[in-house]
């Protein structure tokens, strides 16, 4: 072995340490913050899906009463974890986990045959500095649809380069099919995932001036996934009569980029501003680098290989046309893969820098120790959240005597978020299952102009072994107990004045005031 190839080796092994240590960081901090973190209410919507006997009741649950408005690929995936690990939110999370290292493998292999070993483990530590790695420790798709797209654009550059040198392709060709197929069945927008890709082979096409029919058949067969979610799409129609979300926002665009980095809509707006400001200067600057880089790269780097990352970092632009015209409704969570061009571009600019080995090992360890701080401070403010919601459950003497006076009594609640929230983790075993949800469309429109709740009422009824109550079987009570929570999804106390129902406060309890009604006698026939 020369002196030249014993270096590569070493560097390789060394590159191959670091990528091991930064998956492992990653792992500890998401299994960390996600002990720390309590389940939220459309985490509960996947948790309740997910939980059920068998897999077949899964597929059945998303294909007539779906109460997570999601395809089923990811409810299979979280299904599996709880059958190993069992019924609980880090059950439910580990399929989020798994993509979110999925993700980071992708990128360091990705970057690697653009700009070498040391640029390739910064792409996959720079994800831990950012917003984006909450979505490792939530139950939903979002975490998965990361690594779907980083491994999409993974096996599309391999796929592309072994055809130059005239390799087998059959494993990258089908895990370009892979990666398409359930990007599109965990996720109603994993259809976007065709753009990246399309867009670049259309590029390769045009410079090559001739057809793969290897990769346009992968595209194909990855896109016939569509028609395995046509029919758990039809389950959501009754959704969009009166749907919560009103309609798309052009301003999304821009969210959805500010949200990759740096969630800061809870902070003081001239801070935001500041932070918006900043972040522009820094994408603009990074834009600018990354086009040099483009005019200076090597004669065996191929154009096609950027137009596909660049249409990778277009995909809130992309996101907010398929949420305009197709789908009516869009969430910046939906474009986060959006974060892998960036995380790319960022690395391969610094390739010359990266070179030397002070530059390299500091640029490394600033990685590191932001990540333990910023994600130790995200652990530690998710903790304090947590233990506000689990201080809750102590009850005063006065809140104690009115719930326990009868022990067979319903406790009624129509906060959906806290009615899971106090079936779940209350300490009070004997509380959980006297806790009943009131739902009503008519009240729900009036008042609120969507139906979205009472929908996933009925649905859970199919399923969910939860108490609920309508609100005509509501006021057939007597003197009920209620909790009020006075939130903003909350229609009860506002329907309680408009029929001039007596309350008599209780206590203030499980985050909201418990009161005792006098509804008016039931009618007689």
């Amino acid at each position: 072995m020369t002196p030249q190839m014993d270096l590569a080796h070493k560097e390789s092994t060394r590159s191959y340490l670091l990528v091991a240590f930064f998956l492992l960081l990653t792992a500890v901090l998401s299994l960390i913050w996600s002990h720390a973190r309590l389940m939220e209410q459309d985490e509960f919507l996947s948790f309740y899906s997910d939980s059920v006997a068998t897999f077949k009741q899964v597929v059945l649950v998303q294909l007539h009463h779906p109460i997570s408005l999601d395809p089923p690929a990811y409810h299979l995936l979280s299904h599996l974890s709880m059958n190993f690990v069992g019924r609980n939110a880090i059950a439910l999370r580990l399929p989020a986990l798994a993509g979110f290292l999925l993700f980071q493998l992708c990128l360091f292999f990705f970057v690697r045959r653009l700009a070498g070993d040391r640029a390739a483990v910064i792409a996959m530590a720079i994800p831990l500095l950012t917003s984006s790695f909450r979505y490792s420790v939530e139950g939903r798709p979002y975490g998965l649809l990361l690594g779907l797209y980083a491994l999409s654009l993974l096996c599309w550059q391999i796929a592309a380069l072994d055809d130059d040198i005239r390799r087998s392709r059959l494993l990258p060709l089908a895990g370009l099919t892979l990666s398409i197929a359930l990007a599109i069945t965990s996720h109603y927008f994993g259809v976007l995932i065709l753009i990246h890709v399309s867009l670049g082979e259309l590029a390769r096409i045009i410079s090559r001036k001739r057809l793969d029919f290897g990769v346009l058949a992968a595209l194909v067969l990855g896109l016939a996934s569509v028609g395995l979610i046509l029919p758990f799409q039809e389950a959501l129609m009754v959704y969009r009569h009166h749907y919560y979300i009103a309609g798309v926002n052009i301003h999304d665009i821009s969210q959805g980029y500010r949200e990759l980095f740096l969630r800061y809509t809870t902070r003081p707006m001239p801070l935001q501003k500041l932070a918006a400001a900043i972040m522009v200067v820094l994408a603009l600057t990074l834009a600018v680098a990354g086009y040099k880089r483009f005019k200076r790269r090597a004669a065996s780097e191929h154009a096609y290989t950027w137009v596909a990352l660049s249409a990778m970092a277009l995909l809130p632009f992309f996101g907010y046309l398929f949420g305009r015209f197709v789908a009516h409704t869009m969430e910046v969570r939906y474009v986060i893969a959006a974060l892998i061009a960036f995380a790319a571009t960022f690395a391969i600019v610094l390739e010359r820098k990266a070179r030397s080995n002070s530059f390299y090992y500091a640029t490394l360890s600033i990685i590191f120790v932001a990540a333990i701080a910023i994600n130790t401070w995200n652990i530690v403010k998710e903790r304090r959240a947590s233990n506000e919601i689990l201080a809750s459950f102590q009850l005063s003497p006065e809140a104690a005597a009115a719930l326990h006076h009868n022990p067979h009594e319903l406790i009624y609640l129509q906060s959906l978020n806290d009615f899971y929230l106090d079936t779940y983790y209350d300490p009070d075993l004997t509380l959980r299952p006297r806790f009943s949800l009131i739902y009503g469309q008519q009240q729900e429109i009036h008042w609120l102009q969507h139906d979205t709740n009472y929908i996933t009422a009925v649905n859970m009824l199919s399923f969910a072994p939860l108490s609920l109550t309508t609100y005509a079987d509501f006021r057939n009570q007597p003197h009920p107990l209620l909790i009020l929570s006075h939130t903003s999804w909350e229609w009860i106390d506002k329907q309680l004045d408009a029929d001039h129902t007596p309350q008599t406060p209780l206590a203030f309890c499980l985050r909201g005031q418990l009161v005792r009604l006098t509804n008016p006698p039931a009618p007689t026939n």
